[in-house]
């Protein structure tokens, strides 16, 4: 059931590896433009949002103490030094994928069918409806505001 959200959780990790590869550690906290999400936190949010998502599934979250940093309305600073490096982040977010991905896979059609708890749940009512938005809508949506963040520093765009 889950093979395409899969694929295309993969093909949207590469493209967001393509996004950030050009882009140097010491501006991964940069915001050429006031309020815009930077890299460092967008690819945090993303690594920490796929972790705490694969519990969903039965997967085991590693990543909770990253909440203060990266969950949703945490605030962004521009100083490198509170965020961990951009190796770090990105390896992160492969491994929470690669997490979710196997818990997604592994999870019963029983634990899919349960029903979705918060704001999102009348949108998506099921864990498995939550699940597909989390491996696709909600990593192209962060990965446009990398797009984003992209133009308004002056790079070209990749797609």
């Amino acid at each position: 059931m889950f093979d395409a959200p899969s694929q295309v959780l993969r093909f949207m990790q590469g493209y967001g590896d393509d996004l950030v590869a050009d882009i140097a550690p010491a501006d991964f906290c940069r915001q050429p433009v006031p309020g815009i999400n930077h890299p460092a936190w967008i690819v945090g949010h993303l690594a920490f949002a796929a972790d705490g998502h694969s519990r969903y599934a039965g997967g085991e979250p590693q990543l909770g103490d990253w909440q203060a940093k990266f969950g949703y309305g945490s605030p962004l600073t521009d100083r490198p030094a509170d965020y961990p490096a951009k190796d770090e982040l990105i390896q992160a977010w492969h491994d929470a994928n690669d997490r979710l991905i196997a818990a997604v896979q592994a999870a019963s059609a029983d634990a899919l069918a349960q029903p979705t708890q918060g704001p999102l749940g009348e949108a998506l009512p099921t864990v498995g409806e939550f699940l597909v938005f989390s491996m696709t809508g909600h990593t192209s949506l962060h990965l446009g505001q990398l797009s984003a963040w992209r133009r308004a520093d002056g790079r070209d765009p990749l797609f």
